[in-house]
C-alpha cells in the first residue's frame, strides 16, 4: 500500500511553539530550558488531508546524508517521498563530532559546491513512486534539481515572496573552527540575516522553525502540489 514519507531534518519533524498554545494538540515534549514546545509537524497535518499513511523519518539535527540513511532503512519503492533539504556542510560538522572523516578543504565555497553536487546526485538515485524536494531551512536550486519535483524551492520565499533565500542554514557558524575564508564569513552573515527574519515573524516561526499554523499551511501546499501533479 502506498504511503507518504517525510524525510530530512527538523523542519520535517515538528512544529515549534513558545508554549502550550493549542488545546487540541498534544505536545510531544516540553523543554523548559529552551522554552519551547514541540507539536506535531507537517507529516501529521498532511495525514489529516489524505487517506494514505504518512510516515516521518526526518529528525532533529540530521545532515542530508543522515536523512538519506534514515530513508534507506525502510522500503520506499512504491511510496511518495517529501524530502526537506538541510544545510550542505552539516556532513563536515557531524564528522567532526563523531571523530570520523568527511570530504573537506579549507575553501568553504568549494566545499559547498561539492556537497551541493553530491546532494542532487543522490536525490536522482532514489527509487520510489514519486520523489519531491522542498526547501526548508535552506533553498533548493532548481538549476541543479533539473526535472525533479520541487514543491517549493524555499518555504520562506513562498510565504514571503520578497525574501531571497540561500544555502546557508542556521548552524553554519558551527564550522568556525574549520574556515576563515571570506565566503564562510559571508555565509555566517547571511545565515544570521535569515534567523533575524524568522525571529521577527513570531507567529510564523519559533526557534528558527515553522509554528503549528505555518506547518498546517505547508501541509496543505504539499497536498495541493501532489494533487495537481496527479501523484495523489
Amino acid at each position: 500500500m502506498r504511503r507518504i514519507i517525510v524525510a530530512g531534518d527538523s523542519w520535517g519533524t515538528h512544529s515549534y511553539e513558545n508554549g502550550f498554545n493549542y488545546q487540541d494538540l498534544d505536545g510531544f515534549k516540553f523543554a523548559p530550558k529552551k522554552k519551547y514546545v514541540l507539536y506535531p509537524g507537517p507529516g501529521h497535518f498532511l495525514s489529516e488531508l489524505t487517506d494514505l499513511e504518512v510516515i516521518t523519518v526526518a529528525d532533529h539535527g540530521f545532515s542530508n546524508q543522515e536523512a538519506f540513511t534514515a530513508l534507506e532503512k525502510i522500503k520506499h519503492k512504491d511510496d511518495i517521498i517529501i524530502f526537506y533539504k538541510t544545510g550542505l556542510l552539516r556532513e563536515i560538522y557531524k564528522a567532526h563530532l563523531n571523530n570520523t572523516t568527511a570530504y573537506s578543504t579549507n575553501d568553504c565555497e568549494k566545499d559547498y559546491k561539492y556537497y551541493s553536487d553530491l546532494f542532487y546526485k543522490k536525490c536522482k538515485l532514489i527509487e520510489c513512486f514519486s520523489f519531491n524536494l522542498i526547501g526548508g531551512c535552506v533553498r533548493i536550486h532548481e538549476a541543479q534539481s533539473g526535472d525533479m519535483n520541487v514543491i517549493e524551492p524555499s518555504i520562506t520565499e513562498w510565504l514571503y515572496p520578497d525574501f531571497r533565500d540561500n544555502d546557508f542554514d542556521p548552524t553554519v557558524y558551527w564550522l568556525e573552527y574549520k574556515y576563515g575564508c571570506d565566503y564562510f564569513k559571508k555565509s555566517v552573515i547571511e545565515s544570521h540575516k535569515k534567523i533575524e527574519f524568522w525571529n521577527e515573524r513570531k507567529t510564523v516561526f519559533h526557534k528558527k522553525h515553522p509554528t503549528v499554523q505555518t506547518n498546517k499551511k505547508i501541509a496543505k501546499r504539499i497536498y495541493n502540489y501532489l494533487k495537481d501533479k496527479d501523484i495523489l
